[in-house]
């Protein structure tokens, strides 16, 4: 060894040129980060083999290669210098169908390198190496190869690999049969270098093989997680679009439902009101019978349109629960009550004597609404002078309620025992004497379930059957329940002054009839929202009835004004609407109304405003 190659050899680094221009054996791994320095390197790799008379084989993609060539052209090199470089790809020097093949990959740089000896030239190479850590063996075999083939014939080689992708693993194995480590900066000797590894023995063989199993059942994991991952992806957003579908169909839904609520009650209002004021009148029998089966005839109609309203709210899933304590016994006779009122029938009731302590858990307002769908069902169902008995069960130990309404009609076929509580189901017993809209017993699922509650039905052919609910007991003593008023004034002693704000007639001339029956009332009416808020300057009314659709202001903001304005936030409003959907209802609440009446307007429900 020379005194110039001991000097080199005796720094901590060197650069590329220092090292190739000693004429000795490097068997380098070029591990590069930057591609603009890994380019420059190899011109000053490819120029110095160029200036020396050397053979230069040249592996790396295309696109690379004409860059170098670029750049070594620009620096005055010919056409005729660079012929003493080979240029192979990449893929097709390291590569084949099956991937990386190192007997393949070494065949074809050793004919290079002994086709060159025989011709007495020198040769360097540079190959960048396409490296896949599933094939580490293959490659690691291949550069025990070349080291060896180096050693034998003073031959200088750059083995590139890009550092950004190679695992670190992967380097420190490559570190070992490699004698030196070119950077985009610096070269510096091997920390891992050692000619025990060159060889390749069995058991370094049978160590790697080991590392590229488990490289490959992780790279394995990893693709499943990442293909997890993104079908989980894939999926949050599929499902969130679902979501924003859903909602959009949603409000568009219970926009329709509003609107048709508001079409259907508009007429309805007009009839019933009418006729609930012919009712009071001195009739013939005759005359009174007819008036009576049109109230009869509307009030289906009404039932019918706020079942299907009713569902397909539940159906979005736009209803309210409020889940409280509720005392038993009121509300079934209230309902046992309202049923035998509105419903002219032959059929008896008979309400067992409940409790007084019972109390239940549940929303008031739906458990009124079951208990009457089971009622009316019943008396549908129900044969002619038929009995309908209504009891409880408490069970103790489950602290469970089950409330049952038992008929003896003819009963449900074994067939249609599971299909009784589905939407718009038709019990073929009944198709002929068939009303309604085969919605109510589908409510009573609904609501049970929302309510968390159960339901059921036992039945037997010609004897009748036993709809049931079950509820969860509260056990408490009996507490006091006040309905708290509302209403914080006292009537006036004067003629009440009531402010109507609607914009059409039929609805106007048919509250001024109701309200003269009641008498003692002076009524004042405008069609916009803007003229009734002139109005109530020199009106001062004691109360005000307000419609929502109204063609200036919207009904919701006229009553925000009233309730921030000092002049007039203690003046109740009654909201009277077409729009009986629950969450209108409620709103109308939130924002302060005093009571919200539904048309068609109950003459009896406006009666005890002023009473």
């Amino acid at each position: 060894m020379g005194a110039r190659e001991k000097e080199l050899r005796s720094k901590e680094s060197l650069t590329l040129q220092e090292l190739t221009n000693q004429k000795e054996l490097a068997h380098l791994l070029y591990m590069y980060n930057e591609q603009d320095k890994y380019i420059m390197n190899a011109v000053l790799y490819i120029e110095d083999g160029l200036n020396d008379g050397d053979h230069i084989l040249f592996v790396e993609r295309k696109s690379i290669y004409m860059k170098i060539k670029e750049i070594l052209i620009n620096k005055g090199y010919t056409e005729s210098d660079l012929s003493l470089v080979s240029y192979m790809s990449s893929d097709m020097f390291y590569l084949n169908e099956s991937g990386f093949d190192s007997d393949e990959s070494f065949k074809e740089l050793e004919k290079v390198i002994t086709a060159n000896l025989d011709k007495g030239m020198l040769t360097r190479t540079w190959g960048h190496v396409l490296a896949d850590e599933s094939s580490i063996s293959e490659i690691l075999k291949y550069e025990s190869k070349v080291d060896t083939l180096l050693n034998e014939n003073g031959i200088i080689s750059v083995c590139a690999y890009n550092a950004l992708t190679t695992p670190a693993f992967f380097q420190n194995e490559l570190l070992k049969i490699h004698e030196y480590l070119l950077t985009d900066e610096e070269v510096v000797k091997s920390p891992y270098y050692h000619r025990q590894y060159v060889s390749f023995p069995l058991e370094e063989r049978k160590r790697v093989g080991n590392l590229e199993k488990e490289i490959h059942m992780l790279k394995n994991k990893n693709e499943k997680l990442l293909m997890d991952k993104a079908r989980q992806k894939e999926r949050e957003k599929f499902l969130k679009k679902e979501k924003s579908n859903a909602d959009q169909a949603n409000h568009a839904k219970s926009v329709f439902l509003s609107q048709m609520s508001h079409d259907l009650r508009t007429p309805l209002n007009t009839i019933q009101g009418y006729a609930q004021i012919l009712m009071m009148n001195d009739l013939t029998r005759e005359n009174r019978d007819k008036v009576d089966k049109i109230l009869r005839s509307s009030d289906q109609l009404l039932q019918l349109i706020e079942e299907i309203l009713d569902f397909s709210s539940m159906d979005m899933g736009s209803i309210h629960i409020n889940k409280e304590e509720v005392q038993l016994k009121p509300i079934l006779e209230e309902c046992v009550g309202s049923i035998l009122d509105t419903q002219k029938s032959n059929i008896m009731i008979n309400l067992d004597n409940i409790s007084e302590d019972i109390y239940v858990e549940a929303d008031h307002l739906r458990l009124n609404q079951v208990m009457t769908n089971l009622l009316d069902n019943a008396m549908k169902y129900n044969s002619y002078n038929g009995i309908i008995n209504v009891y409880c069960e408490v069970d103790e130990k489950e602290e469970q309620v089950k409330i049952s309404v038992q008929d003896n009609g003819s009963g449900i076929d074994p067939k249609e025992i599971d299909l009784i509580f589905e939407p718009f189901y038709r019990s073929q017993t009944h198709m002929k004497g068939w009303k309604g809209t085969g919605l109510g017993l589908a409510i009573v699922a609904q609501l049970m379930t929302r309510m968390d509650g159960t339901f059921g039905v036992t039945s037997e052919k010609g004897i009748g059957s036993t709809f049931w609910v079950g509820f969860k007991r509260i056990n408490q003593e009996k507490s006091e329940h006040l309905d708290q008023a509302i209403k914080n004034w006292s009537p006036s002693s004067y003629n009440f002054r009531v402010l109507y704000i609607e914009d059409n007639h039929d609805n106007i001339e048919v509250m001024k009839s109701m309200l003269d029956v009641i008498g003692n009332i002076d009524l004042h009416c405008t069609t916009s929202g803007r003229s009734g808020l002139k109005e109530l300057d020199k009106l001062h009314p004691d109360y005000i009835f307000l419609d929502l659709s109204l063609p200036d202001l919207q009904g919701f903001d006229i009553l925000s004004k009233l309730k921030k304005n000092p002049k007039t936030k203690d003046i109740p409003v009654i909201v009277v609407s077409a729009d009986a959907m629950e969450a209108t209802i409620e709103t109308a609440a939130d924002k302060g109304a005093f009571a919200y009446m539904t048309k068609p307007i109950n003459f009896e429900e406006l009666r005890k405003l002023f009473v």
